[in-house]
């Protein structure tokens, strides 16, 4: 007890000399190191508070814009193309988004990403520590959060000023939003190479296929990209990317987040992606998309289409849209190509628009783009602007002859010669007969009496916009239109005269959630009285007229005409039914170039019913309705007209019938010609878009 006393009590003043010697030197060596770093960390600090100074509070933020990808569908909700600029993105939510990807991005990316608060202060020194012994910046310490900040709502270079500005904000992010939402988001904004942008772009363009479907070795193989989207890509340097996969999975290994006996299996995974992104469009769609994508420019422009994310419902039946192209194919001989446009006449929705040309080759659409000669399907536009104008066409009769009109002295040519196309002439006949027979000079004479302003203004009314000069030649189809401009006109005879602008476009739905529908707007622009007289005389065409072979291809109710120009350079059938509207053509589209022994019965009447009957088959449809008021006749003083028979031909409006039997019809029809007209102007020259 004693030695232990001793121990502990002073035995003099000369014992604790240097013992305090040693303590003097300690302080003075903390104070020379504490100092400075005191000095330091000061300075430090207020230079991190001088870059931090002026830094945006996030809620006053703009989000930067982030460029989706546009999609667009069909009527019923199946996806027929992409529209997009230089960034293909698809924002999907996180249930879309599989575990193994996020687990492999988190693993990779930033391992503590569930542990910190936007700012990982561990990895921030381990990043000094490693830059500090390589002498040069080595590592990154940016989290998911702050990549994500940077990405969405700054902009600039990657200078200290604004590295402090992207902790700041990433810091109050993670106040704002669950972990889960974060990610999320940075899934999908972050560049995966190839053009994609976010996980479900980056799925379809290396395999083909949607987000929710990718393995475990497929996540871990898109987790490795961002950090070098070049040089890791499969595209470019497979053997870089397996190396890159492989490293992911043993950091998810590692992390515990596989099983052993899941990485083995992943790592014996080929790559197995394509070079090429997936088909942009549906077969046989390219084209209709095309239209689409015009309208959507036109209407909420080029930004907002390519990069608006929008999800655009079209009017397009795709299988109406395949139906209408096999069609085409099966009928149409070598060398002629064809267009085929259908529209709801009840809505004015394009179910099918549609060219046998090949979109590869050429971007020109024949079906709204091209621009050509009606010929005899003009007729029924001057048709019902007789009977609009009193005639009645059971009563009103012309001579069917060959005419030499002198047209006036200021008029080039002065004199207007018209024929028949078999230069076999009827004699007296009214304007149902001479309708399916396609007779020119009785139409002419027609012309002459109504003045061809008043068969533009019907012509216009119903749905032709393209310019037509009012000679009297409009009746033979002189000017020229495109399929689509007829079509929609002929929908108005089919919908009762009444017209809807023809649209492609059901709704729009915005990346924000807003939703835009299409207006269905009908107008009167004939009286139903007056449209039904003319259906029921084109029904008539098609059993005893010009397209009289229609029920060898199609039995059910089809009301229509045919047109041809002159030395056969066009060819048209423009027909309907109570429910869909449909126009044909076929010509050479690069300049009218003669058809020998081509009419509009030769090939697009079969076109047609062989459409109708893929589309309809043996469903039942409606007749024509009849309207409560039938138009009133009154007698008709054409200085062209001359007396009937005494006994006329039998009113349209109860099953027209034509006088004597009808021949029967041919499989193929190659009689019955529609006769062309003899054009005051032709156009030369292709078509330009």
């Amino acid at each position: 007890m004693r030695a232990r006393r001793d121990l502990l009590r002073p035995a003099g003043r000369a014992p604790l000399q240097p013992q305090r010697h040693r303590l003097r030197w300690i302080l003075l060596g903390l104070l020379v190191v504490l100092v400075p770093a005191i000095f330091a960390v000061a300075g430090l600090g207020g230079s991190v508070l001088g870059l931090a100074n002026g830094t945006p509070v996030l809620a006053d933020l703009q989000h930067r814009h982030v460029a989706q990808t546009t999609l667009l569908f069909d009527r019923q909700g199946r996806l027929i193309a992409r529209l997009h600029g230089a960034v293909d993105r698809i924002v999907v939510p996180s249930h879309r988004i599989p575990v193994s990807l996020k687990q492999a991005t988190v693993a990779v990316e930033d391992r503590r990403f569930y542990h910190h608060h936007g700012v990982d202060f561990q990895a921030i020194a381990r990043a000094a520590i490693a830059d500090l012994r390589s002498g040069q910046p080595s590592q990154g310490a940016s989290t998911i959060t702050e990549q994500y900040v940077k990405n969405a709502y700054l902009d600039g270079a990657d200078t200290l000023r604004r590295k402090v500005h992207e902790a700041i904000l990433a810091w109050e992010l993670e106040d704002r939003w669950s972990k889960d939402r974060i990610l999320t988001a940075y899934l999908n904004t972050v560049y995966y190479g190839n053009g994609a942008y976010g996980v479900q772009a980056a799925a379809q363009a290396f395999f083909h296929k949607n987000a929710t479907k990718l393995t475990l070795a497929q996540s871990a193989l898109l987790a490795g990209l961002p950090q070098n989207p070049n040089g890791y890509s499969p595209i470019y340097d497979p053997s870089a990317a397996l190396a890159r996969r492989n490293l992911v999975l043993a950091d998810m290994a590692a992390q515990g987040l596989i099983t052993a006996a899941q990485e083995r299996r992943a790592l014996k995974t080929k790559l197995h992606v394509y070079r090429t992104t997936p088909p942009g469009e549906a077969a046989g769609t390219a084209y209709f998309v095309d239209y689409v994508e015009q309208q959507l420019v036109a209407r909420y422009g080029a930004r907002e289409t390519f990069e608006g994310g929008l999800r655009v419902y079209t009017t397009l039946d795709r299988r109406m849209q395949h139906d209408a192209l096999a069609a085409l194919k099966s009928t149409l001989p070598a060398g002629p190509a064809g267009a085929l446009v259908s529209i709801d006449p009840a809505t004015g929705f394009i179910r099918a628009m549609t060219t046998t040309l090949d979109w590869k080759t050429t971007k020109f659409d024949l079906a709204w783009q091209a621009h050509r000669q009606l010929g005899s399907a003009m007729k029924p536009f001057a048709l019902a602007a007789a009977i609009e104008a009193g005639a009645d066409p059971n009563t009103t009769f012309y001579t069917s002859q060959p005419l030499h009109i002198f047209l006036g002295a200021g008029s080039v040519p002065p004199f207007w010669d018209v024929s028949t196309f078999s230069h076999s002439y009827a004699g007296p006949i009214n304007l149902v007969q001479a309708t399916w027979q396609s007779d020119n000079t009785v139409f002419a004479q027609l012309a002459l009496d109504l003045g061809p302003r008043r068969i533009v203004a019907v012509a216009h009314r119903m749905g032709i916009q393209s310019h037509l000069a009012a000679y009297p030649s409009i009746v033979l189809g002189t000017e020229v239109v495109s399929p689509l401009e007829v079509a929609d006109a002929y929908a108005t005879f089919a919908a009762e005269g009444i017209h809807h602008a023809p649209q492609a476009i059901q709704r729009v739905r915005f990346a924000d959630g807003t939703v835009r529908r299409a207006r269905i707007r009908g107008r009167r622009v004939v009286p139903a009285g007056v449209a039904y007289v003319v259906d029921k005389i084109l029904e008539g065409n098609t059993r005893f007229g010009t397209a009289a072979a229609m029920p060898s291809y199609y039995t059910g109710i089809a009301a229509g005409k045919t047109g041809t120009t002159e030395n056969s350079a066009d060819a048209w059938f423009c027909g309907f039914d109570p429910k869909l509207a449909t126009v044909v053509w076929m010509g050479y589209p690069q300049a009218e170039i003669a058809m020998p022994g081509v009419q509009g019965a030769t090939y697009c009447v079969p076109i047609w019913g062989r459409y109708y009957e893929m589309v309809f088959g043996a469903q039942a449809i409606a007749e024509f309705a009849q309207p409560s008021a039938l138009p009133v006749y009154r007698p008709w003083k054409g200085a062209h007209a001359v007396g009937g028979p005494a006994a006329p031909a039998p009113s349209p409006s109860s099953s027209p019938s034509p006088t004597g039997t009808p021949a029967p019809p041919a499989a193929r029809p190659s009689t019955t010609p529609t006769l062309a007209p003899t054009p005051t102007v032709t156009p030369t020259g292709a078509p330009s878009p």
